[in-house]
């Protein structure tokens, strides 16, 4: 079954003006068929490039979905920022936040806070997971996105190189650092060894240390 079967909802076309925060992505998501994700803020842009190279997630869906629900005694409408599916079958739902719109003191404390719980509420009585995500639990090492975007640019950006399973077999359990790889593998060229780790890394058959170092010939990975 191709991911196009599995995909259960397709982007709801927001407005920029309706969305908070100025900043507006549009990369090309490989897990969606390589078509253009709009994401309306630095953050959301920070967590599509972490659950696109997650080797977990199988695919996902931006805005996925309106629901309804009431404040102050007027109605109002909430879209969640992604849908994803995971390998193991599960479902997510996710909103994704800055720190300070959960606080207190923000103007739109309130709002915030009944959207979560109507959100909360909708995926209780669906039985799907609901989780809301900040710049905490996206952006939790130096070097997390700046690796994770490398990844994904790359993958979305080339065809599957011919040496993944010659690259692989050079990889042990307790790890080699990349620059080993390569003298390893000396006669084949530097740029397809690096492109080759980036699509082993993206679809989870190595590990390396994502999240505080970047990705370059010290860079240690292992099976």
């Amino acid at each position: 079954m191709n991911r196009k079967e599995l995909l259960k909802y397709q982007p709801i076309n927001i407005l920029r003006g309706q969305k908070y925060g100025n900043n507006y992505w549009t990369p090309r998501g490989n897990k969606v068929d390589k078509r253009i994700v709009e994401l309306y803020s630095d953050l959301e842009y920070d967590h599509w490039v972490v659950v696109d190279a997650d080797p977990e997630v199988m695919t996902y869906c931006e805005q996925p979905l309106e629901i309804s629900y009431v404040l102050n005694g007027q109605l109002r409408t909430s879209i969640f920022d992604m849908w994803i599916l995971k390998r193991d079958g599960s479902e997510i739902f996710v909103e994704v936040k800055y720190n300070k719109e959960l606080t207190s003191k923000h103007p739109k404390h309130a709002r915030t806070q009944r959207q979560i719980e109507a959100q909360k509420e909708w995926c209780r009585i669906n039985n799907k997971n609901y989780v809301v995500r900040t710049e905490d639990d996206i952006r939790k090492g130096r070097h997390s996105v700046e690796n994770r975007t490398s990844l994904c640019m790359s993958v979305v950006n080339s065809k599957k190189p011919v040496y993944l399973n010659e690259v692989l077999c050079v990889i042990p359990r307790e790890g080699i650092k990349i620059k080993e790889v390569v003298l390893e593998l000396s006669n084949f060229p530097v740029e397809d060894i690096l492109l080759s780790l980036k699509w082993l890394l993206y679809e989870g058959d190595i590990k390396a240390n994502m999240e505080d170092q970047l990705i370059g010939f010290e860079m240690e990975v292992r099976r």
